[in-house]
């Protein structure tokens, strides 16, 4: 036995025990999924587990409230969001792509730029796996799609009875706008029409466009969206949904999440499910 025990030693002492839990548990932290569709769910604020070795951040005396500092929990994004991709599994047969930070935002926020969302340096490789994810995912839909959706989910309470919409006044949705026109995101089959439709109180209403200076400046789009919309080189059309704390009780989660399902795949029907992009082979 012992020319075993002299090997499996010596791998331990190269490759070195923590990044192997390292990488576990990164993986344990952020939930990911492998859609079908080209529509990706994300969603940074829901997380409720701790990270070992890493305080939470130090806002003292730091800008609050926007895009600055936050430590709040979106309570119950979590749940929903893993229930919208359920809810859609049921009425397609396929599965959305999603990303969900299982990690407390007072550790660390996935919604914000690198420099604002962590403090200590062991947490950046669990807010750069969360983003690398993302990147991934929408370098796959962007292969084999002609178009996609990424929906940021989040939760707010100065609208409780309110979903707030985000597109940072249509400029991460610049294709879907070039493509369809307006009546894409604000008319009857468009993406927030869906949603009024099937029972959402959307703010602003669908009879305000997404231009402008049109949308709630606190909740018209983070970071997320802003860096993977399709007003981006390299980006999809990006919206932010922001549920207000009524569509977040519990007794309310279930409807709001098959509401949203329904929501997210009849503008699927209506304005994303188009040919697929075919790869053009080489003559033999």
């Amino acid at each position: 036995m012992r020319p075993l025990f002299w090997v499996v030693a010596i791998f331990i002492a190269v490759s070195g025990p923590c990044v192997v839990a390292q990488d576990v548990t990164l993986e344990n932290l952020v939930l990911t999924q492998v859609g079908t569709l080209p529509i990706i769910l994300t969603a940074p604020h829901g997380g409720r587990e701790p990270i070992p070795g890493i305080p939470p951040r130090n806002v003292e005396g730091k800008p609050r409230g926007g895009s600055k500092y936050e430590l709040g929990t979106d309570r119950e994004t979590d749940v929903l969001v893993q229930a919208i991709a359920r809810e859609i599994r049921q009425l397609t047969g396929e599965d959305v792509y999603l990303v969900m930070a299982k990690f407390q935002r007072k550790l660390i926020d996935a919604n914000r730029p690198p420099n604002i969302a962590f403090d200590n340096v062991k947490a950046e490789p669990y807010y750069q796996y969360y983003h690398q994810t993302i990147r991934r995912f929408i370098d796959a839909i962007r292969s084999s799609h002609r178009a996609g959706l990424l929906i940021d989910v989040h939760g707010q309470n100065k609208l409780p009875d309110a979903l707030v919409r985000g597109t940072r006044n249509g400029l991460a949705i610049k294709q879907l706008l070039e493509r369809s026109g307006m009546k894409a995101v604000t008319g009857p089959e468009g993406l927030f029409g869906q949603l009024a439709g099937n029972g959402f109180t959307v703010f602003p209403s669908n009879d305000v466009p997404a231009s402008g200076t049109s949308e709630n400046g606190v909740y018209n789009g983070g970071f997320t969206v802003a860096r993977y919309g399709s007003h981006t080189k390299s980006g999809i059309d990006a919206v932010q949904f922001e549920f207000g704390s009524k569509y977040r009780q519990t007794t309310e989660l279930e409807s709001t999440a098959k509401r949203a399902a329904k929501s997210i795949v009849g503008f699927y029907s209506a304005y994303l499910k188009l040919p697929p992009v075919q790869v053009r082979r080489q003559p033999q």
